[in-house]
């Protein structure tokens, strides 16, 4: 099958790439001109530690912390999220009252609030999910906006003259059209609620990989640091492939939809 053949390019290219990227990276630290440089290991003895990493049950544990703040996180933004999408997709008084709001707060980089929030809750798994959900609830909240605009208004009309509940407007047409806006904007915040999930710890001291890559760092173990690194790209990709994936099933059945970049 044709898309199998591409896929399987893709696949074989890609770890050419990968494979010359490390082929680079052992020679400039071997025999190249980043030989003998303090703190930075070669490719071969970062997946040395890599592959042992990966029987280390604290190792996981750790692994396990991170994932707990950034879904954590990832939940409550997208019950704000969606809720606060839906509202303001549906009403131009709402949107007239919380836009203002909303395109004030969403150019704040999430770092800029970690002094308040450390001094708050300290570094704890709590300043993760906090830092996570409000990284993660913009990109929900304006897929979710333009999936219930985007909703067809006869078909809105349509039950408005049937004079239906107003639950079963929500769940029988507004969510089911916005279904593929919503599954978009998930699959975007989960890459940023990881992201601020890990760097919560390699700035504050909170739980998770973030925190080991920051010890490691201290102890002078560069080996160490580029293997906690490679784990987190690797754990990122994952995510993304399995969010890529269920979104593709969820929307089988939908048309196209309109991919907006918070």
């Amino acid at each position: 099958m044709p898309s199998s053949r591409t896929a399987l390019r893709q696949l074989l290219l890609g770890a050419l790439g990968i494979g010359l990227w490390l082929a680079v990276w052992e020679w400039s630290t071997t025999t190249g001109p980043l030989s003998g440089t303090a703190g930075l290991p070669t490719a071969s003895e970062t997946l040395q530690s890599t592959a042992a990493l990966a029987v280390d049950p604290a190792f996981w544990g750790t692994i396990g912390q991170t994932f707990a703040m950034m879904l954590t996180g990832l939940l409550v933004a997208a019950i704000a999220g969606i809720s606060l999408g839906i509202l303001m997709g549906l009403s131009n008084a709402a949107f007239a009252a919380l836009d203002p709001s909303i395109q004030f707060l969403r150019p704040v980089p999430p770092v800029v609030l970690l002094p308040l929030v450390l001094l708050v809750v300290g570094p704890t798994t709590t300043l993760g999910v906090i830092l996570a959900a409000f990284t993660a609830v913009w990109p929900i909240l304006v897929q979710t906006l333009v999936g219930v605009r985007g909703v067809d208004p006869v078909a809105l009309e349509t039950v408005r003259a049937m004079r239906l509940p107003w639950h079963m407007r929500q769940t029988s047409v507004i969510l089911p059209s916005a279904l593929p806006n919503i599954a978009t904007g998930i699959r975007i915040a989960a890459s940023s609620a990881l992201m601020l999930a890990i760097g919560v710890g390699l700035l504050a001291g909170a739980p998770g990989l973030g925190r080991s890559i920051l010890t490691a760092q201290q102890s002078g173990d560069g080996t160490m640091v580029f293997a906690i690194i490679i784990w987190s790209g690797l754990l990122g990709l994952a995510t993304n492939a399995l969010l890529t994936t269920g979104e593709r099933r969820l929307t089988r059945n939908h048309g196209p939809r309109e991919e907006v970049t918070p």
